[in-house]
């Protein structure tokens, strides 16, 4: 069976290929390069799925295969962590694909041979680094395809002014972040370039004090300056994500990101040599954590100050890996405590992060095709040109609230439930380590600012007026190629967060069928009858300091509520025989509404940006 995986795997990556090469050749008709490069990607994705997911189950053992160049070996491994990514990877592949061949339309000026010889390249690049396992010539390739397509396709409309000074900034930073990789390595004991992970994992063992430093030093910087996390990613992610086109920044946001994280995940929580007496996991850890907890806040303060609708949800990336790097960083504090509650706990971090990895990959990618969605049918991302937009396209508008209100954590969407175990395994970890409690507030008021965030984007994009006054063009809704993506990730984010009980055992599954991972033992012992109680209605952590409930989380019953509160409401109100009467707005004096008296991005939670103005991201 791993040699079935690894065929399919392969036959994905060929495909991806294949696309990149067939695509730019018809690019002149735009629709049809369109629809064959999304054949191919999906075609591609479905491979890799067929890969990934006997990974996952068990059905299929790890692939572990290295292949030979001459000298050069390349070692590569599909466990469940590769295997969760690549799944990721692809469907969100297809997705932007799908999307891309009708929004393309939106640039006649510009041609699409170099759009889609860099797109499905930009994929390939992906999976081969999170299925690559060495810190040499597999992973440098990886990244290289990685950044340099992406890089292209940042830079896709070089005629506008400053885009391509913003994409030469990308492309400086993430050769940085690779140079900081590569060389970390060379710093574990006896270190030989083009050893696999586990070997280098193997070295850290006898590694030194100085030289264990560095090599996590040097991982968490290049992985950290990937994946976004302050103030690395206020340095290009704004720029970048903001600038490309709309399927590009879902990929870039809700995926690429990912591809740090994974580096972090798979450095900390799989290479940490807790038995080496030199490495201090637990300020590793406390570190890890500080760092998410910052991100998480400022990045999403600084979101609140956009009016440019595509460098508000930039920014909020940077806050929602926050939450990731936090939770990773909490369970390298917790597991490596010897106190079996703690460990629990630990686990329950770790699920949190990869729970929002998928969250978010999903909710943001939503999120950036909407906002796509509002530029392909105005032509504007600025919020203060916008409003009103729900009558002209209310199913752009339906979905748009969806993943806003996903992102912001409210019950019972996806975003609740990962940050719930984020933010709860923080506080409760208080009892090992008190300054988690201090960030899990942190993420607890951080949650409140990412609700007024998106009431900003969605409000001033979807209910307020505006636009009637600053669009010239007719607005109507997207065609349904691009709307048909956006349904099936609302559902996705439905389904993330009302049945919470299906991707915790997934993650758990991830973590079972991935060696190394530190946890293992207490991973084993939270799923099988421990504290940690997994079910349809929801989650719950029981007894675990003695008392006989410590946290639950139950999406399913809020969402009985909910409904049961509206029925109420409704029969209340049709018992007394209330009408409603159609009034014009009162506005403060004014006789009528037009572009003079609405409300503008300035005076968006004033009072708030003001009390942070000191976070900067003007």
């Amino acid at each position: 069976m791993p040699a079935e995986a690894l065929s399919r795997l392969l036959i994905g990556l060929g495909l991806l290929a294949v696309s990149a090469v067939v695509s730019p050749l018809i690019a002149k008709k735009r629709r049809a390069a369109g629809i064959v490069n999304l054949v191919l990607c999906a075609a591609a994705a479905a491979a890799l799925i067929a890969a990934s997911v006997p990974v996952i189950t068990g059905a299929a053992g790890n692939v572990i295969r290295t292949f030979r160049i001459g000298p050069i070996a390349v070692p590569v491994l599909v466990d469940g962590l590769s295997a969760l990514f690549i799944i990721i990877i692809a469907f969100m592949s297809v997705m932007s694909a799908l999307y891309s061949i009708r929004y393309m339309d939106h640039y006649p000026e510009y041609g699409l041979g170099g759009y889609y010889l860099c797109f499905p390249l930009f994929i390939l690049g992906m999976v081969g680094l999170v299925t690559v396992d060495d810190l040499a010539v597999g992973f440098t390739v990886s990244w290289q395809i990685m950044t340099v397509a992406s890089y292209f396709l940042i830079r896709f409309e070089s005629g506008k002014e400053g885009i391509v000074r913003k994409a030469n900034k990308y492309l400086v930073l993430m050769e940085l972040a690779w140079l900081a990789v590569i060389a970390g390595a060379f710093f574990s004991a006896g270190y030989q370039f083009g050893d696999p992970v586990s070997v280098v994992a193997g070295k850290l063992a006898t590694t030194g004090g100085p030289g264990l430093a560095a090599f996590f030093g040097l991982l968490l910087f290049g992985f950290g300056m990937k994946a976004g996390v302050f103030p690395l990613g206020q340095l290009w992610l704004p720029d970048a994500h903001s600038i490309a086109p709309s399927p590009v920044s879902a990929l870039l946001s809700g995926v690429m990101l990912k591809t740090g994280i994974y580096g972090l995940v798979r450095t900390f929580l799989f290479m940490a040599p807790a038995s080496n007496p030199a490495f201090d996991g637990k300020a590793w850890g406390l570190g890890i954590a500080a760092i998410g907890a910052a991100t998480l806040f400022i990045g999403t303060l600084q979101s609140v100050k956009q009016s440019d609708s595509k460098r508000l949800l930039a920014y909020s990336s940077i806050g929602q890996i926050g939450y990731i790097v936090l939770a990773a960083g909490a369970a390298l504090v917790l597991g490596l405590s010897e106190n079996p509650s703690l460990e629990i706990l630990a686990v329950v971090a770790a699920v949190g992060a990869l729970y929002h990895v998928l969250n978010h990959a999903i909710f943001k990618g939503l999120l950036f095709l909407s906002s796509g969605s509002v530029l392909y049918a105005t032509g504007t991302k600025d919020l203060n040109k916008l409003g009103g937009l729900i009558n002209l396209m209310p199913a752009s508008a339906a979905v748009a609230g969806i993943a806003s209100l996903a992102i912001s954590g409210m019950p019972p969407m996806s975003g609740f439930m990962s940050k719930w175990s984020i933010i709860s395994s923080s506080l409760l970890g208080g009892a090992g380590a008190p300054v988690l409690v201090l960030f899990g507030i942190a993420a607890l008021f951080t949650s409140a600012v990412t609700l007024a965030c998106y009431v900003k984007f969605f409000g001033m994009t979807f209910t307020s007026s505006g636009a009637q006054w600053t669009v010239a063009k007719k607005v109507r809704e997207v065609p349904a190629s691009m709307l048909l993506p956006k349904f099936v990730l609302a559902a996705v984010c439905l389904a993330q967060g009302l049945l919470p009980v299906f991707f915790y055992r997934l993650i758990a599954s991830v973590f079972e069928r991935s060696d190394g991972f530190l946890f293992e033992e207490a991973a084993a012992t939270a799923f099988q009858g421990g504290p940690l109680a997994v079910a349809l209605p929801g989650i719950r952590l029981e007894g675990l300091f003695g008392n006989a409930m410590n946290s639950a989380a139950a999406p399913l019953a809020v969402l009985a509520v909910l409904v049961l509160a509206l029925g109420a409401g409704a029969l209340l109100r049709r018992s007394a025989g209330s009408k409603e009467v159609a009034a014009r707005t009162w506005l403060c004096g004014y006789q009528d509404l037009g572009e003079g008296n609405r409300y503008t991005d300035r005076g968006m939670f004033a009072a708030l940006k003001g009390l942070f103005r000191w976070t900067g991201g003007k």
